[in-house]
């Protein structure tokens, strides 16, 4: 389990498994086919750190962590990496369903229609600061205890193909966790289209 600032509910992990599942097979489309453009514009901000194999990667290592009973910390480039990745999964599942108000599409065993990706982002970010100061790129010396890449489910093979894009940053266990625990029905109850669903 990734460590937000609120306790995942299961529609927002279901989201989270979708949206990674979802970006991981169109970053690796485009790292396949070396459209660097492509990359570029889909993560215009994770690219400016890492290419499109290491970012499967990083993929994974976010995926193995939703699918842990544990929690994990996130680096700075696994936080930009998740916004963006949300950020283009809300486009397109909306994209879907913009014509019709009432479209449901399937994410997990949830019907969902509209996402809110900025109320999200409030909901379980932090914050955004990673959008705004450096990020480190110094990853080998990062010392805690880690999801290490054979506990990632993800296949990840013929993903290394430069030695540059080898090393990723590990995640730290966390031991004490301090969220805002939300009610069950929070913010998807029986009748709600849309996630989250904060109307009263």
């Amino acid at each position: 389990m990734i460590y937000f600032q609120t306790k995942p509910d299961v529609v927002f992990e279901a989201i989270l498994q979708e949206a990674l599942v979802s970006e991981m097979t169109e970053v690796r489309m485009v790292a396949d086919d070396a459209a660097i453009d492509s990359w570029e514009g889909l993560y215009p901000e994770t690219s400016t750190f890492c290419g499109p194999y290491k970012a499967v990667r990083l993929m994974a290592q976010l995926l193995a962590a939703i699918r842990d009973a544990s929690v994990y910390q996130l680096t700075d480039i696994h936080w930009l990496l998740l916004y963006e990745c949300l950020r283009n999964f809300c486009a397109t599942h909306n994209d879907l369903v913009e014509d019709d108000p009432q479209a449901l599409r399937p994410i997990g065993t949830f019907q969902i229609g509209f996402l809110d990706g900025t109320a999200i982002v409030d909901i379980y970010f932090w914050d955004t600061d990673f959008l705004l100061r450096p990020i480190r790129g110094d990853w080998k010396n990062i010392e805690c205890d880690v999801l290490r890449e054979e506990n990632i489910e993800v296949q990840t093979q013929d993903l290394s193909v430069d030695s540059i894009e080898d090393d990723v940053p590990l995640l730290e266990m966390v031991d004490e966790v301090a969220w805002i625990v939300p009610e069950p029905s929070a913010f998807f109850r029986a009748g709600s289209t849309q996630y989250p669903d904060t109307r009263g």
